[in-house]
């Protein structure tokens, strides 16, 4: 498993969907502040996949909700690829990265800043008085807090 950051185009959604549907995860910069917390969301989703706790029927789609913290598909594909030129963190679980490259240009994406703040505080539903009392620093481990609750409620 790898994972990258950049630039993904993808002209035909259903065309990247059958190349790499089932070896990619792709996750929308805009909800990523930090490459430890979509390293902790694979993490816990192969562990739940390979322990047949699963609730999705693919693991790509399994990482998205374990990423999201949520059981609702419908929620944790929002976060995840869309038709057009993506800022991008993709998570490369076999051997399918030379597919990979007609899409994707590695590139720095990932940061934190006003507007990646507020998107991760309404996926997770994290407060400002949460963050008045841990400080923003401690943001990436308010999100791994919900990601390891969402494990341990969601069947």
């Amino acid at each position: 498993m790898k994972i990258k950051q950049g630039i993904l185009k993808v002209n035909s959604l259903d065309e990247f969907l059958k190349d790499l549907g089932n070896c990619v995860t792709v996750i929308d910069a805009k909800y990523v502040i930090d490459l430890d917390v979509v390293r902790f969301a694979v993490e816990k989703a192969l562990k739940s996949w390979e322990e047949g706790r699963n609730v999705a029927k693919t693991l790509p789609l399994e990482i998205l909700l374990y990423f999201s913290a949520t059981r609702q598909i419908r929620d944790a594909v929002k976060v995840g690829v869309k038709e057009g030129i993506n800022e991008a963190v993709v998570v490369i679980l076999n051997d399918c990265e030379d597919k990979l490259g007609k899409y994707f240009e590695e590139k720095e994406v990932v940061r934190v800043d006003d507007e990646r703040v507020e998107n991760v505080k309404r996926l997770y539903g994290i407060t400002d008085e949460e963050i008045k009392i841990v400080g923003l620093e401690k943001l990436p481990l308010l999100i791994r807090e919900r990601i390891a609750l969402f494990d341990v409620f969601k069947e």
